[in-house]
């Protein structure tokens, strides 16, 4: 591709990506209007056509986004008229329609926005039998009608194994880069993966997104598999397991078989288990089929972006079960580690001379909130790289083309002394008048070193500055960051309350 005159690093490359989407991808097109497969949807069209047309493009999304949903759910929906901006669609009874609004409402709202230039809303209508007629199918399921008049087994008859969303060979414990942070979790995970069921059972990883833990996941998952081929491995995402039960209760005969593939496992790996929150009815499931997998010693591996006592509406049941084995937290990576990471991304692709250790030294220093944010900054300035031709590629232009990127991470590190001060007060039951104070008995001493310590940490401000926000002199403040790591290693306690704190903190 020729570069025009004047046209950014950051410009050609987007022109690039256009090039490439517009050359590969299907799109349907909007403009006053919208065309789909020779149809438009406009004003003039009957009440009929059009709440059928407008449903039609909307079931060609959730199909395209989710074959399997879309046809245990979605194809069961049936458009019954159009009222302004809202969609009349019947479903068959109050249990399907809950189950909808429930479990898919952001889907179906997000399949209805822009069409036509309108972000459709709607409303569920019990009473109405599925109708899966020609003119309301999708139009990838009109291509494909005979496909789709057979009868769809549910997934969980399906798949008696079923394996993680993405290669478990792409996610290895010799790929996993290990750090001080993640260390400990990285130990447990290998311990179970030697010897499922004899050690740490369960093993709960928790953390915030992007730090690894599905990698360790998958990495137990294919080294279970590797040294055992007669072992029956079970790798899952709650979100799928959430999907397979809802559907089977529906079909209560297919209940018994989706109990049997959970049950008749030796090891079960479920990944985002925060899903269970306030799924009360597939809460008292899993209670069960865990119960059953501990008492038989079969080895069982969590992972959360949270740690049990802070997932909202779980039975305490299952919350005191999830922390009796081994809770293990995998933190973001620190800079060196975010930079090893770089160097092994680098090392497995064609542009070794085009990054530097420069360029990556820049990018593990400013992309640090998660490995998922660091790769997808390393894919973006490799891609460049490839398609550009122009060489070993600069820091500015790096900026110019991760300018977002950059923007979302400095946004993340956006605290403030006052609400970090605000936030260990509430941690620790402590007064905000408490912190700013001259006590010194420990229950207002340690929190007070700790926030001086997370200010030092999460802002950019300077010993001075955070000794003269605690009413407080420089000495003070590197006193806590030195005594500060010290109790951390001495005091597990103090540790978790730390990170804690600092997950509050940027979630905002």
């Amino acid at each position: 591709m020729v570069r025009e005159r004047g046209q950014s690093a950051a410009g050609q490359f987007e022109s690039i990506l256009k090039a490439v989407a517009h050359a590969s991808l299907k799109a349907d097109v909007f403009e006053m209007g919208l065309k789909q497969k020779n149809r438009y949807i406009g004003v003039m069209d009957s009440q009929e056509s059009r709440v059928a047309k407008i449903w039609s493009v909307a079931a060609d999304r959730l199909m395209e986004q989710n074959k399997h949903l879309y046809r245990q759910w979605f194809r069961k929906i049936t458009p019954l008229a159009v009222e302004g901006a809202t969609l009349k669609l019947g479903v068959s009874d109050d249990f399907f329609a809950s189950i909808i609004e429930d479990q898919y409402d952001d889907l179906i709202l997000e399949a209805l926005a822009g069409i036509g230039g309108v972000s459709y809303s709607y409303e569920l209508e019990p009473g109405h039998e599925p109708v899966l007629e020609e003119n309301i199918r999708p139009a990838a399921e009109n291509e494909k009608a005979q496909a789709a008049a057979e009868p769809v087994r549910p997934r969980s008859a399906e798949h008696k194994n079923t394996s993680a969303p993405i290669s478990l060979e792409e996610h290895t414990f010799e790929n996993f880069v290990v750090g001080a942070e993640n260390r400990f979790g990285y130990a447990a995970a290998r311990a179970v993966a030697e010897a499922p069921g004899k050690v740490y059972n369960p093993l709960f990883l928790y953390g915030v997104s992007g730090v690894g833990k599905t990698h360790l996941l998958h990495a137990i998952a294919s080294t279970v598999r590797r040294n055992s081929d007669r072992m029956v491995v079970r790798s899952t995402t709650c979100d799928e397991l959430l999907n397979d039960f809802y559907y089977n209760l529906l079909d209560k005969k297919n209940l018994n078989t989706f109990r049997s593939n959970l049950r008749n496992v030796d090891v079960l790996l479920i990944d985002d288990v925060q899903m269970l929150s306030g799924k009360t009815q597939m809460q008292v499931e899993f209670f069960n089929v865990f119960n059953m997998l501990y008492n038989q010693h079969k080895q069982i591996v969590l992972t959360s972006d949270r740690q049990p006592c802070e997932i909202a509406d779980l039975d305490k049941r299952l919350e005191t079960r999830f922390e009796q084995g081994m809770t293990a937290e995998v933190c973001p990576p620190e800079y060196e580690a975010r930079l090893s990471i770089l160097r092994m991304m680098r090392s497995e692709t064609l542009v070794q001379s085009i990054l530097d250790d420069s360029l990556l030294e820049f990018l593990a220093a400013n992309i640090a909130s998660n490995v998922r944010r660091l790769r997808g900054a390393f894919i973006r300035l490799a891609s460049y790289a490839s398609f550009s031709g122009k060489g070993k590629l600069e820091i500015s232009q790096a900026e110019e083309l991760l300018q977002s990127q950059l923007a979302q991470e400095s946004s993340a590190r956006d605290i403030s002394i006052e609400s970090i001060q605000r936030t260990v007060a509430s941690h620790f039951g402590v007064t905000m008048t408490d912190i700013l104070s001259e006590k010194r008995n420990r229950g207002i001493a340690e929190p007070r070193m700790i926030a001086m310590f997370l200010c030092r940490e999460l802002t950019k401000s300077s010993s001075n500055e955070v000794g003269s926000a605690f009413g407080r002199n420089h000495a003070t403040v590197l006193h806590a960051e030195k005594k500060v790591p010290q109790l951390c290693e001495a005091n597990e306690g103090v540790r978790r309350a730390i990170s804690q704190i600092k997950r509050q903190l940027q979630r905002g």
